[in-house]
């Protein structure tokens, strides 16, 4: 009896041991090998902030900008990051019913994933942006606003000829082998398509430390980390943006189309055609009802 109650014994305290040794294993796992917490915890007190580029700018044959840019706001958020966020009151601020809320949520989730961040509501009016960011820091990590250069065509001209720019979707997104993202926009029609790798630029990143309130209170590491947006280059195009002007006028409430060539080297002056639309109005919040309505034009 005492024999067996000896062997028991050991293998009792042999069970601890082993036990006591996994333990340790683990606990050494996590804090000293895993990048898990870690990054769990950088993710609570650090901010990541992409800064867009700014486009090249287009100019025409006697160096005036067709178009330039001008900075815009989208919100942005993080799905995974909504507990506890007073639905009622960003209804409010943006203007929108809680049903319209759910449905921005789920397809959040659903084009760029639970844990990315997602476009909310793009370039938002001056009004929308003044009271989200007087209040962005209620609403913890779910809600973060982004910086956007967006384009703007101060001669109102040449809308066919430039194109214009939108969110990049998931089979852009694909075909680039990951250079764009969730939220970049890139060149759809016309100059800005055909010369997109050259105007786009290349995108930054500034890491910020977060307070317990999840407002930005400066950078990490004085910013040693960070890497710098590179602007786009410029274009220079033959357009005469002022004939440009004058053939539109033309062709104003007309249907048909106009072309300007200087005859001694074939560079092409003005060209356009109707019905024609305001370049502009592809730049603002309202910028989808519009292409809508250009749709079925």
């Amino acid at each position: 009896m005492p024999v067996f109650n000896q062997s028991r014994s050991r293998i009792i305290r042999l069970i601890f041991l082993i036990t006591f040794v996994i333990i340790i294993a683990q606990l050494f796992h996590l804090q000293v090998l895993s990048e898990k917490y870690k990054r769990m915890a950088d993710e609570n007190a650090i901010f990541e902030k992409k800064i867009y580029p700014s486009r090249g700018i287009i100019f025409d044959r006697k160096n005036k900008a067709i178009l330039n840019n001008t900075l815009m706001f989208d919100l942005m958020i993080r799905p995974s990051e909504l507990k506890g966020v007073d639905t009622t009151l960003i209804c409010q601020l943006l203007e929108i019913d809680t049903a319209e809320f759910h449905k921005r949520v789920i397809n959040a989730r659903f084009r760029n994933g639970p844990y990315r961040p997602s476009v909310f509501e793009d370039l938002l009016t001056p009004e929308k942006y003044a009271r989200l960011d007087e209040n962005i820091w209620r609403f913890g990590n779910g809600f973060f606003l982004q910086e956007r250069p967006v384009r703007k065509y101060p001669f109102n001209s040449a809308a066919h000829i430039l194109g214009y720019i939108s969110e990049a979707d998931t089979a852009i997104i694909n075909r680039s082998y990951g250079y764009y993202q969730s939220g970049d926009y890139v060149g759809r029609s016309g100059l800005e398509q055909y010369y997109e790798t050259v105007l786009r630029g290349r995108r930054g990143i500034q890491y910020w430390i977060k307070d317990n309130k999840n407002r930005l209170v400066g950078r990490w590491a004085n910013g040693s980390a960070d890497t710098a947006a590179i602007a786009g280059r410029n274009l220079k195009t033959y357009i005469d943006v002022e004939l440009q002007q004058l053939a539109e006028k033309l062709l104003s409430n007309k249907t048909g189309a106009i072309v300007a060539i200087e005859p001694k080297t074939g560079g092409i002056l003005a060209m356009a055609s109707g019905p024609d639309y305001d370049p502009n109005d592809l730049t603002g919040p309202n910028k989808r009802k519009i292409m809508e309505g250009l749709y079925w034009m």
